[in-house]
């Protein structure tokens, strides 16, 4: 992924080519999704958050001034996350579910094998592992990208995707958790 090409499509999009969003959403919707995902832990509010993160980022867009779209996004999406999660865990919940052998969580698309080991990941990494192997093993960032949008050295990056994909191996063969 280009920053500069990115770049370039938000450029386009503040100067109302509706058409850049579409390059600008295939570019970031993975890694917009995945941050929504770590904090609330449900696909299907994770996709409501996305949906109001670029309707939030496209209305505000002239309110962008940074060299990194990724990381202004991120932290849109970031914040109506939590501001989800906030207004979830203010609410009283039944769940009846239980009694179906249901849980909230323990559920997985039987075509997404993957989210199974998104999952563990976001409860075996820490915050900063969880995004960077998102990013780089998911959303396909390259480490520098990573670094630059984390704000951490490329070397940090390195290792620490190379000790969070050890980690989520171990559990894949049954080492953890």
């Amino acid at each position: 992924m280009s920053d500069k090409a990115l770049e370039k499509a938000v450029l386009k999009l503040k100067s109302g080519d509706s058409r850049a969003f579409d390059y600008i959403y295939d570019k970031t919707y993975k890694v917009v999704f995945f941050v929504a995902f770590r904090i609330l832990g449900n696909k299907h509010a994770a996709e409501d958050v996305v949906q109001d993160t670029y309707l939030k980022a496209v209305s505000n867009i002239d309110a962008y001034a940074s060299d990194n779209f990724t990381a202004w996004i991120t932290t849109i999406a970031r914040n109506n996350a939590l501001n989800e999660y906030n207004r979830n865990k203010r609410q009283t919940t039944t769940d009846f579910s239980q009694e179906d052998g249901y849980r909230e969580g323990a559920f997985s698309m039987p075509d997404e094998d993957s989210f199974g080991l998104i999952s563990a990941a976001k409860n075996l990494l820490s915050e900063t592992d969880y995004k960077i192997v998102v990013m780089c093993s998911i959303a396909g960032y390259r480490r520098r990208e990573a670094a630059k949008a984390l704000n951490i050295p490329i070397s940090t990056v390195s290792y620490r995707l190379k000790q969070s994909l050890d980690v989520l191996a171990k559990h894949v063969k049954g080492g953890t958790k």
